[in-house]
């Protein structure tokens, strides 16, 4: 039987498959992913290791498919103990040495993009007996807001339950982030309706600023494999309508999305393909989508339906008020249309461009051309390049054109090139049960215009020219964002202010003015979070800062688009020098570059190179392709939408879908009898959706959760729940650990030597965690028992001593306490009173090999400092920055003197 591991971030599938009926396939005990989001550019790091625990070897192939909109940046294989890494290398080059390494019978892997394919990956590698193998893979995107919302995609199938699995994402942002969720795991199919909350996500608000998302399931939790895809969505504070200009290390980037703009009244047409093969499916998916969008259609609107094959069709010969007895009559139009005939998109592109043009004199309205089609252009003028300049001529009026490519026939590089042509985007529409929703999804993003013509006028001698992304921008759409960014030339220009200029409703001057010294200048390169106690070597090579990584990513990006536009051979040929120039330089698997991997002969295994047409991949992704050698069973290489095919049957080959999943609790809402919360009381286990800070006038949104009457019992394990917490003064997250406690042993947790108040409580250790505690207060002493059914998380046991609070709360594996030190307290002794006489800040949180790691400063009352190197692991409703035991060292240096004898 085979087995497939697969994971997705954004649209990055990450496939490990094993094919052997003699053995069983390694097992995947580790898999992590983190993803460090900074000003919306996200670096993500992918460890996948994985044991063979046969007697004797097997073979594995590690796939990876990338889609466009993320360029992989790094991959390291390490088996045997050596650690073989990839090479960024211009595309032929890297094809040569590709080959030269199979010709010499070498296990070599290839990346490779072309302008109409998705990035793949491929590596053989043969995993001896009781071996370990990592994989680690780091690529680079830029978070799109769509919908008024930056949504980060992470779709994970590991096949087979995981010992260790784990998402962690951290978003650091310029501005107050004001909301942040977590929706429903979700499969490859978009949802109809609200997606509802995950309850098991961990967001934890660490500032501001800064936010903190956990994912992770236990063994018990995945079941067979979890499937679908974790979201993260979230956006900042747009109460400035200047945006967020940020400078470091002689880079910049703007980042600007208005709101508060009176929407533009919008002259839509939609050109529509019936041709004879958009017929049965095809014809009824697109008659639902454009229920929904008609439906939307804002009553200032005006519309225009076209729908053609060999010749023209027309519900009417004007544009129509978006009236509802018009929009009643224009739906009734559209479901009865047939298909038939063949496609002339020619004809019809230049048709809808001249009614367009006709009115596009009317002031203040934006024009929109919305083209549909599912083939290739097979009447009137068929040639794709006398289509784009026939096209070119009738466009003078600059009207954007949005294309969509409905399924695996489409012509989708005539589709995206009208698109990039004409100052829109193209869209690859598939054919699964919720393409209506995938189209209407599409039209909800161009919906409503804001503003036209925007240019971003920055003073003369402020940027490098030929280094700067483009600063004009034909369509503002409400909820997307406009980013600007370049190499700046002279700082104090781009601290004098510019200006924003665009046209809004009635033709209407709109100016949005950022402000002298509205730029923030970030650090670059960034303090140290550790003391050095020997001098730092020396820098030989200069370390690109992310402000410059992003502004050759959008770079690369732009130049791609704009050759998509060219049909001049020079011109495309000057593009893509400047193309493979900042990929090799910034490392950049791009459609004009490769990767190669090249093993040692001990890992040998055969190496194959799979490429398929776009028009072919989504064929080959059904039937399996049988390309790759000594593999008894085929495989996808690609799958559409970013996913896996429900219903996929390979011979020879099993696949199951999985995931990632990560522990929450419900917010605490109620105080456990008998004792009611003192005078005072402040919870100090913070929830899961902290009202967010700022410190400008803003209205935040809020989002509402429906929590379920009957809460769900976690099956968590005790690595994953640290038994005790300390929140010092200066630091809101806590410092967690465990100690080694033995089983039935009785420990003093707190007590107070205060002659105002007799404060004692013991805990006994059970099995994982304290499962009773016996507290005396004054002369009256009681005992609580946990309960670890209890999934409402009410606390056990709280209580106040002077400024210090005390908490203890069911888990699934016993009691877990947090002590709240919002001052330093010497009247407090116990397992958790010898943090009692420090202080503490955050320094910083950073990914170290594929984790990320806390690094926090304590501070004692004689002024010592020391500094804490953290993990993040859940506490609570939030996180908690885990000490490890050598950590723990410093501190608790014997617990044998916590023992208290009956």
């Amino acid at each position: 039987m085979g087995i497939r591991m697969g994971l997705v971030i954004q649209a990055c599938v990450l496939i490990f498959v094993v094919s052997s009926q003699s053995v069983k396939p390694p097992k995947i005990y580790f898999l992590h992913v983190t993803s460090e989001v900074d000003y919306r550019f996200a670096k993500t790091v992918v460890t996948s290791k994985v044991v063979n625990k046969e007697p004797t070897a097997s073979e594995a192939v590690f796939d990876l498919t990338l889609p466009n909109e993320a360029f992989i940046t790094a991959f390291k294989l390490t088996i045997n103990g050596k650690e073989i890494e990839g090479k960024v290398k211009e595309k032929e080059q890297a094809k040569q040495e590709f080959e030269a390494a199979k010709a010499k019978g070498q296990s070599a892997g290839h990346i490779v993009a072309k302008p109409r394919e998705t990035n793949k990956f491929q590596i053989q590698v043969n995993v001896a007996a009781q071996e370990k193998v990592t994989f680690v893979l780091t690529y680079r995107e830029l978070l799109k807001r769509t919908n008024g919302l930056y949504n980060h995609v992470i779709y994970i199938n590991p096949g087979q339950v995981v010992d260790d699995l784990k998402i962690n994402v951290f978003i650091k942002e310029s501005s107050n982030i004001t909301i942040i969720k977590t929706p429903q795991i979700r499969n490859e199919l978009l949802p109809e309706g609200p997606e509802g909350t995950n309850k098991l996500a961990v967001v934890d608000r660490i500032s501001p600023t800064k936010a903190f998302v956990s994912y992770e399931p236990s063994p018990l939790e995945q079941e067979s494999g979890i499937s679908g895809q974790f979201i993260v969505q979230y956006d900042v504070d747009r109460s400035n309508d200047a945006g967020d200009l940020l400078f470091m290390d002689g880079y910049f980037v703007h980042f600007l999305a208005p709101e508060g703009i009176e929407p533009m009244p919008m002259d839509i047409i939609f050109v529509l393909d019936k041709s004879g093969s958009m017929g049965r499916t095809k014809m009824d998916q697109l008659k639902e989508s454009m229920m929904k969008i008609l439906g939307d259609v804002k009553a200032e609107d005006k519309i225009f339906i076209m729908a053609f094959e060999s010749s023209l069709h027309y519900w009417k010969q004007e544009f129509v008020q978006a009236t509802p007895e018009n929009i009643m009559a224009s739906k009734n139009y559209v479901n009865n249309i047939n298909s038939g005939g063949g496609t002339n998109i020619d004809l019809a592109l230049k048709e809808g461009i001249k009614r367009l043009t006709q009115i596009s004199g009317n002031k203040g309205r934006a024009p929109v051309l919305v083209f549909l089609t599912d083939g290739e252009a097979t009447v009137g003028e068929t040639n794709t390049e006398r289509i784009l300049e026939n096209l070119k001529r009738e466009n003078e009026a600059e009207i954007p054109i949005f294309s969509l490519a409905f399924g695996q026939g489409a012509d989708f590089d005539i589709v995206k090139r009208v698109a990039a042509q004409n100052n829109g985007f193209g869209r690859k529409i598939y054919e699964d049960s919720d393409a209506a929703l995938q189209i209407a999804g599409f039209y909800k993003e161009i919906s409503t215009v804001l503003m036209k013509n925007v240019s971003f006028n920055y003073i003369d001698g402020t940027l490098y020219d030929t280094e700067v992304t483009t600063t004009k921008f034909n369509t503002y759409f409400k909820g997307s964002e406009m980013v600007v960014a370049g190499k700046v030339k002279d700082l104090n220009k781009l601290q004098s202010g510019l200006t924003v200029n665009g046209t809004g409703v009635g033709n209407r001057e709109i100016e949005i003015p950022v402000p002298r010294m509205w730029c923030t200048i970030l650090p670059w390169p960034p303090r140290p979070p550790m003391p050095f106690t020997t001098p730092t070597p020396p820098v030989t090579t200069r370390n690109p800062s992310i402000m410059e990584k992003l502004w050759a990513y959008l770079t690369i990006k732009q130049l791609l688009k704009d050759k998509d536009a060219l049909d001049s051979t020079n011109e495309i040929k000057t593009l893509n020098d400047k193309i493979i120039q900042l990929s090799l330089k910034y490392q950049f698997v791009t459609p004009l570059t490769s990767m190669v991997v090249t093993l040692p002969d001990q890992t040998k295994a055969n190496p194959s190179e799979v490429q398929t047409s776009e028009k072919n991949r989504e064929t080959a992704d059904l039937a399996g392709l049988s390309s790759i050698p000594n593999l008894r069973a085929s495989m996808p290489m690609n799958f559409p939408r970013m996913s896996f095919n429900k219903n996929l049957n390979l011979p020879g080959a099993s696949m199951q879908m999985g995931g990632v999943a990560a522990p929450a609790f419900n917010n605490l809402m109620a105080i456990a009898p008998p004792r009611a919360p003192p005078r005072g009381w402040r919870n100090p286990f913070p929830t899961t959706t902290r009202p967010p800070f700022t410190t400008r006038t803003t209205t935040l949104k809020t989002t509402t959760t429906t929590i379920s009457s009957r809460p769900i019992v976690r099956k968590l394990e005790k690595s994953q729940i640290p038994s005790f917490g300390i929140t010092l003064p200066g630091l809101e997250t806590p410092l967690c650990f465990d100690l080694p406690m033995n089983q039935s042993k009785v420990y003093n947790l707190m007590s107070s030597s205060s002659p105002a108040k007799v404060f004692k409580m013991n805990g006994r250790s059970g099995h994982d965690m304290i499962d009773r505690i016996t507290v005396t207060e004054d002369v009256q002493t009681v005992s609580y028992d946990a309960q670890p059914t209890d999934a409402s998380k009410t606390p056990v046991f709280q209580t106040l001593l002077e400024t210090t609070s005390l908490v203890a709360r069911n888990t699934p594996l016993g009691l877990q306490f947090l002590a709240n030190f919002p001052a330093r307290n010497n009247d407090i002794n116990g397992i958790l009173a010898l943090f009692k006489d420090y202080s503490g800040t955050l320094v910083d949180i950073l990914i170290e090999s594929g984790e990320f790691v806390a690094y926090v400063n304590i501070e004692s009352s004689s002024g010592a400092l020391t500094v804490l190197k953290a993990t993040t692991k859940e506490f609570g409703d939030g996180i908690c920055y885990y000490l490890d035991s050598g950590t723990l060292q410093q501190f608790y240096t014997n617990i044998s003197q916590f023992e208290v004898t009956s």
